[in-house]
């Protein structure tokens, strides 16, 4: 008899990829599916459960595709020899947040990499590890370069102010901080502007990853940085980016995250943070869009303890 198998695809960049992942293994749970991945990152990261295979044009015959199953439909599809991935959310609701922590502990770290973190990472052992994840890449500029509104686009790009003015409230509450960079689309005079304003370190330039989607290439290896920011108690973020809120809130330990209030000038900035460990994405999407469990940071008092320094026993 033929197994069942459900294919996850490069619908996505990687860590919406990893949001979606307990749909499949809802499906292997509940009706047997064999979990696939037609994914490149198999280099780096390895999935427990889960395999790997280039999923070939004759392999989609007959195949049932899904985006966002409701949870009838979901149901229905467990019948379905061959289904194919192609989006981020469905499912059953209470079946997914049963699977999300679950299916992020099946997650591995090829051990090279682990071995650059920790090399990174332990000569920096007395001090706080920070997280910085400026995106910009597909984020759009704002109007006004001394602005941030959420409300002109959800992606909307965080102005380097801003980071800098975090960045500075953070090692005014904690003290002794190094930050882990992790960006794509800042130019080199920025990243030396950072460089000389901050203790700053980065995973190499050596990326081998070149994703279709225009915006989201790096020039670090994105499964590197995931865990390296994994591996941080605070994480300076970017508002409704997965690769923040991934990281954060799915992988390590738990990890507060800081961004920017919904609206913010250069002339006063502000900030919030919130602490979502084991919620999903739409928690975090919810944290500005809604303000969810997002708390504004009136004085740096205000930002809470951190249990630790910096986690790497968990990689």
């Amino acid at each position: 008899m033929l197994k069942k198998k459900v294919y996850s695809t490069l619908f996505a960049g990687l860590c919406n990829r990893l949001e979606a992942l307990p749909v499949c293994f809802a499906f292997h749970e509940y009706f047997g599916h064999e979990v696939m991945l037609d994914w490149p990152e198999f280099h780096d990261l390895q999935v427990i459960g889960a395999r790997y295979c280039r999923l070939r044009p004759w392999m989609k015959l007959g195949a049932k595709r899904f985006s966002v199953p409701d949870p009838e439909e979901f149901v229905r599809m467990g019948r379905y020899r061959i289904l194919i991935q192609k989006g981020l959310f469905g499912g059953i609701p209470r079946i997914n947040r049963r699977l999300y922590l679950a299916t992020a502990a099946r997650l591995r770290l090829h051990p090279r990499l682990i071995l650059e973190l920790t090399r990174q990472f332990t000569p920096h052992d007395d001090s706080f590890m920070g997280g910085g994840h400026i995106r910009r890449g597909d984020y759009r500029p704002g109007p006004e370069e001394d602005r941030y509104d959420l409300d002109h686009h959800i992606h909307s790009r965080v102005p380097l102010w801003w980071y800098e003015y975090a960045m500075k409230e953070v090692m005014r509450r904690y003290g002794k901080v190094t930050f882990y960079l992790a960006h794509n689309g800042l130019t080199r005079d920025e990243e030396t502007h950072l460089e000389h304003t901050f203790p700053i370190i980065q995973a190499p330039r050596d990326n081998p990853y070149h994703p279709k989607r225009q915006g989201h290439q790096a020039g670090a290896n994105p499964v590197r940085d995931l865990f390296a920011l994994a591996c941080c108690p605070i994480i300076i973020g970017t508002p409704m980016s997965s690769f923040t809120h991934y990281p954060a809130h799915a992988l390590g330990r738990e990890t507060l995250v800081i961004q920017p209030l919904r609206r913010t000038l250069r002339s006063s900035p502000q900030m919030g943070y919130s602490l979502l460990f084991g919620k999903d994405l739409q928690a975090w999407m919810d944290t500005l869009d809604k303000g969810s469990s997002f708390h504004e940071v009136t004085t740096i008092s205000d930002l809470p303890e951190v249990a630790y320094r910096q986690a790497l026993e968990w990689l």
